[in-house]
């Protein structure tokens, strides 16, 4: 799939579609003909399907979202019609993740931590510097055995997982120093993702407070002082504006962040054979692209960030080595079991075997 990706042809896709933007009239998820079980009975119908997710229509994540929109109605023949809803406009990614188990959303993008309150053992991917590369995270992605039980926890939880999207490393911004050391988190109120692995990390650094608010709250909480501090990918910091109410930013890779297009399983069966396949095919494709676009414009964007008044630091590998040593002493054992399903040597297991991918 990765070679088809790279074609001059599909590129050219990727320009013109990356430039779409538009308004689109909220309506209920409708299928022309339900008439059967059989997906061959569907065949002819037109289907409409909403998709939220919680980005800015400037982010790369939704522009990209909405390529997957356009290249499933050509692969399709006109067949899928998908709506797309940015800025939280279907709610949260909590909510998003329940709407879709729910059947009231048919596709959402959530990232992998609100996925954990409905799949707990998927809390591995919140681990913090157990990814520690793009190439590390291709490794893990080819892995038959780890990808296979994590498309069995989103199939025994009624969800269709149509891929993977790469979010990139998150980084930390705060508006009282530079972080360069364990010590500079004194005084630092961070909000985080509402993760039980992500808020434990940081409460076992000390001196640090954590809190959770909506993404679409974020900003107005850095601007009034609710918190001091956040951690996300370079694009969400520069779309969503944070180097306006941020002083500081510090490169630490801590987490990587994994997104997931949810669709609710039910719904998707009641696709077409054909339907199907190309709604999986658009994704997996402009996933490939989208890793591809993310990755290379982050020097870019530190650019901007930097231009824009933000003082940047690349965190030392002394910085890493601390923070990693000290999280697998006293979070990682903590959620074993939780990874297990209930059985703590399976969940360090996978663990151990994430690690050796390296």
């Amino acid at each position: 799939m990765r070679s088809l990706l790279r074609n001059i042809g599909f590129l050219a896709v990727l320009c013109t579609f990356s430039m779409l933007a538009g308004c689109i009239e909220l309506t209920e998820p409708t299928i022309a003909d339900e008439g059967g079980p059989s997906n061959e009975s569907n065949a002819e119908s037109e289907v409409t399907l909403r998709l939220g997710h919680v980005f800015a229509e400037d982010d790369p994540i939704h522009k990209s979202t909405v390529m997957i929109a356009d290249l499933a109605k050509e692969y399709s023949d006109g067949e899928l019609q998908i709506d797309v809803y940015s800025n939280s406009q279907l709610g949260g990614e909590r909510e998003l993740v329940e709407g879709v188990q729910m059947g009231m959303i048919d596709i959402g993008l959530a990232a992998n931590a609100p996925v954990t309150n409905f799949i707990p053992s998927l809390v591995y991917w919140d681990f913090p510097y157990l990814v520690d590369s793009i190439e590390h995270m291709e490794r893990i992605e080819d892995d038959e055995s780890i990808m296979g039980a994590l498309q069995a926890d989103f199939e025994n939880n009624n969800l269709v997982n149509l891929g993977i999207q790469y979010g990139g490393f998150r980084q930390i911004t705060n508006s009282v120093r530079p972080i360069e050391t364990l010590e500079d988190f004194k005084g630092i109120n961070i909000r985080l993702l509402e993760s039980e692995v992500m808020i434990s990390t940081f409460e076992n650094i000390p001196g640090t407070r954590t809190s959770n608010m909506a993404f679409s709250e974020l900003y107005s909480g850095l601007q009034q002082g609710v918190v001091n501090a956040q951690e996300n990918p370079l694009n969400s910091i520069y779309s969503m504006k944070f180097f306006e109410v941020q002083d500081y930013l510090s490169l630490t890779n801590h987490f990587f962040t994994t997104r997931y297009y949810l669709m609710n399983a039910d719904r998707f069966e009641l696709l077409s054979d054909k339907q199907q396949e190309a709604l999986v095919r658009a994704t997996e494709e402009v996933m490939q692209l989208h890793k591809e676009e993310l990755f290379a414009e982050e020097e870019h964007l530190l650019e901007i960030l930097e231009e824009e008044g933000m003082e940047i630091n690349e965190v030392s590998d002394e910085f890493v080595d601390e923070f990693r040593t000290k999280m697998k002493e006293t979070v990682y054992p903590k959620f074993y079991d939780v990874v297990g399903n209930g059985d703590e040597k399976a969940g360090q297991k996978l663990i151990e075997e994430i690690e050796a991918l390296r």
